[in-house]
């Protein structure tokens, strides 16, 4: 059971009632004001855009490139396994083609080969007998397979975006804008980005034209991959997707026509959330469980019969990925949430990152099902398998979750690691089986220390914050505000997809989707005069928290929803606080905590809530101790759960026909733990995590002495 709300921020915007002034609010939350940087940024297509020379070593790359071809020299494209990769190599080898070029393309296996112009895929690399080899997406950090590339007399080209380490690659031309003198404005293309701008410099030599047909691929392309890289969407990506968008409405890649087509079912859009979820996956999915060259086919495919079946493989691929990843994020849910698992590496007892491990597992999956578990728990989450190439080891992959940075921690440990790399929020690692249980021990000091040094917890972060944009009035939620939502798209990072409040709404009615798994709201305004459907996707466990009648804030973005030829908005929730009672014991229920946590007596926090007493706000009666345990019995069974105090004492109180407050339920809760009914975490003052041990034994709370300290015995 996952029942955690989050901590709203709402910038210093006034309340909007209409459409009329909603996106000057976005605009200026955005820091945009000025005529003509509004203009740049709100432009279909004619926004910021950098002459491609302005880069280190493009114009050297062009006169290399433009005399390899000249003189009928072979080249070599050398990408990587992921949609950026894909696409960089596709860009680079149809412009090549487009000229009759001798061109060839390597794309290394993940598992095999790892990322990276490596030493494990060097022999391949010079079969091919290249008078000239190009990088992209990767080579940026290859300092010694590019030299031993220049020993035997071959150029080299390298194109990346990825940071640069101490030292540049000995390449005839590197052209990244990470390196320390970079002169390019704009840091935050992806690969396939960088490929762009190299073919658009060749065109611009004019000595190897870019025909109409290859340069709206190219921008086709590199739109996708911009999304799936998960880079800055501002400057000039804003443009690249928005250029993308335009020409993918009657598309130049045959492959992107193709996927589309398929895709593109009735009541979807054409847009960076259809990119995202329905496209992206698929080319992954070909890198992630086989051989990255199946995608490629999609992108290099003239015939669309051909694209099609390559097209369909990839369907068949993402399937068969998403059924692995499945299967091993169950796995290691049930290793994580086993009773028999030492309690020492229980959730309830550690504070570092997640540490899972399957003799068997997909490498191709580790990253996803690290990031799941990483969003399921709460916490970051490193995830092992065996690992194919280096005998003794386990290879793991690793994500943050928050503000915890995983590479700072793995660097800090790094002398119980074979290898690793990444970055703040992913990372890959190696580190020997027989040393696996010191590996975890260092870990779990270190980024103890860490949460120490920066005086954090672990848990509060951005991860659980909701960044809202302004608190929009019922009367304000229509067609026109979305419409002026949309001209800020393509949203990502660095514009996000806007969230928004409304306040004190009244649900009518509450239903479940897809098996419970999802909730559907209808909500009026206080009057009854205005409706609105709103669905919670992952929110199912609201379903019996919420009532009809109940009044509530909701966060939530705005959406259409197309059915059957009608089209109507549609709120996607992203969280939901109920009216909390008239209380102390509710509407100060965090002080509460805090006060006695800090160990205060009841008697006399009670004193601070007028009215209330002991008995019917503090003390848990046997009743409320039944019914606490019925419901973490029933909804959380002897998995791991996280709750808010707030929303369980919800819970437990309309599903059990007793009235308790979130004090009480951290009482029962602690009673419970003391004795070993389950294992409990404090987390922070109104939110823990627990799951149930098996028990056969018969247990008397009475017993228990923290049950006899709370009820004064």
């Amino acid at each position: 059971m996952l029942l955690t709300g989050k901590n709203w921020r709402l910038s210093a915007s006034p309340k909007v009632a209409d459409a009329d002034t909603l996106l000057d609010v976005l605009l200026r939350n955005r820091g945009i004001t000025e005529g003509q940087s509004v203009e740049k940024f709100l432009a279909e297509e004619d926004g910021i855009w950098h002459d491609p020379f302005l880069y280190n070593d493009m114009r050297k790359a062009v006169d290399i490139i433009s005399e390899t071809i000249d003189a009928h020299g072979k080249i070599l494209v050398y990408g990587d396994y992921d949609c950026d990769g894909v696409t960089a190599t596709s860009i680079l080898v149809r412009y090549f083609r487009s000229h009759q070029a001798d061109v060839q393309y390597i794309v290394p296996h993940r598992s095999e080969h790892g990322y990276g112009l490596t030493e494990k895929i060097m022999d391949k690399v010079i079969e091919k007998s290249p008078d000239l080899v190009i990088t992209v997406d990767c080579g940026v950090t290859n300092v010694d397979t590019v030299q031993e590339l220049k020993n035997r007399g071959i150029k080299v080209i390298v194109t990346d975006h990825h940071n640069v380490k101490d030292e540049l690659p000995p390449a005839d031309c590197v052209i990244c804008a990470k390196r320390a003198d970079n002169t390019y404005p704009f840091l935050d293309l992806c690969g396939a980005g960088v490929a762009l701008k190299l073919v658009e410099a060749l065109g611009k030599d004019g000595r190897h034209k870019v025909t109409g047909n290859i340069w709206r691929q190219a921008v086709e392309l590199a739109g996708l991959a911009t999304i799936a890289d998960l880079v800055s969407v501002t400057n000039e990506n804003r443009t690249i997707i928005k250029r993308a968008f335009k020409s993918m409405k009657n598309p130049s890649n045959v492959g992107v026509g193709v996927m589309n087509e398929m895709l593109l079912t009735p009541g979807k859009t054409l847009d960076e959330t259809f990119i995202s979820f329905n496209f992206v996956p698929r080319i992954n999915a070909a890198g992630r469980l086989y051989d990255s060259a199946d995608a490629l086919k999609l992108f290099l495919e003239n015939n669309p019969s051909e694209a099609k079946i390559a097209a369909q493989d990839l369907t068949r691929e993402n399937d068969e990925r998403k059924e692995i990843e499945a299967k091993v994020f169950d796995e290691a849910r049930a290793q994580l949430e086993n009773p028999s698992r030492p309690e020492r590496w229980s959730l309830t007892n550690t504070c570092g990152p997640i540490v899972v491990y399957g003799k068997d597992w997909h490498q191709g999956v580790l990253g996803i099902v690290a990031g799941k578990l990483s969003q399921f728990y709460g916490r970051s989450a490193l995830v092992f398998t065996d690992d194919a190439t280096e005998p003794g080891c386990a290879k793991g992959s690793g994500r943050a979750f928050g503000d915890f940075d995983l590479y700072e921690c793995l660097e800090r440990i790094s002398d119980h690691l074979v290898n690793f790399g990444g970055h703040k929020k992913a990372a890959g690692l190696l580190v020997r089986k027989s040393e696996m249980g010191t590996f975890m021990e260092a870990l779990e000091k270190e980024a103890a220390l860490i949460y120490e040094e920066k005086g954090q917890s672990g848990e509060e972060n951005e991860e659980d914050s909701i960044n809202a944009e302004c608190e929009i009035l019922p009367e304000g939620l229509d067609f026109d505000s979305y419409r002026e939502v949309c001209k800020l798209r393509p949203f990502g990072i660095g514009n996000p997809k806007p969230v928004f409040i409304t306040k004190g709404l009244v649900i009518t009615n509450i239903a479940q989707m897809s098996g419970g798994a999802h909730i559907r709201l209808d909500l009026t305004d206080k009057s009854g005069n205005l409706t609105f459907s709103a669905v919670g996707f992952g929110m199912g466990d609201y379903f019996n928290i919420l009532r009809a009648g109940d009044r509530v804030d909701i966060a939530y973005t705005l959406n259409e929803y197309s059915y059957r030829g009608e089209t109507s908005l549609s709120l996607h929730l992203e969280d939901i606080k109920p009216e909390a009672p008239d209380s102390f014991m509710w509407k100060k229920a965090d002080i509460a905590e805090k006060l006695y946590l800090s160990g205060l007596a009841m008697d006399q926090i009670a004193k601070m809530a007028p009215g209330e007493d002991i008995a019917s706000c503090m003390r848990p009666d046997p009743g409320q101790y039944a019914a606490c345990y019925k419901a973490i019995e029933k909804f959380g069974g002897t998995a791991m759960s996280t709750v808010d105090l707030e929303l369980l004492a919800r819970l437990v109180s309309n599903n059990y026909d007793v009235s308790i407050t979130p004090f009480q339920v951290k009482r029962c809760l602690e009673v419970f733990a003391d004795c070993r009914l389950i294992r409990l975490r404090t987390i922070s003052p109104l939110k823990v995590c627990f799951n149930i041990l098996q028990t056969g034994d018969k247990v008397k709370l009475s017993e228990s002495e923290v049950y006899r300290r709370i009820q004064g015995v």
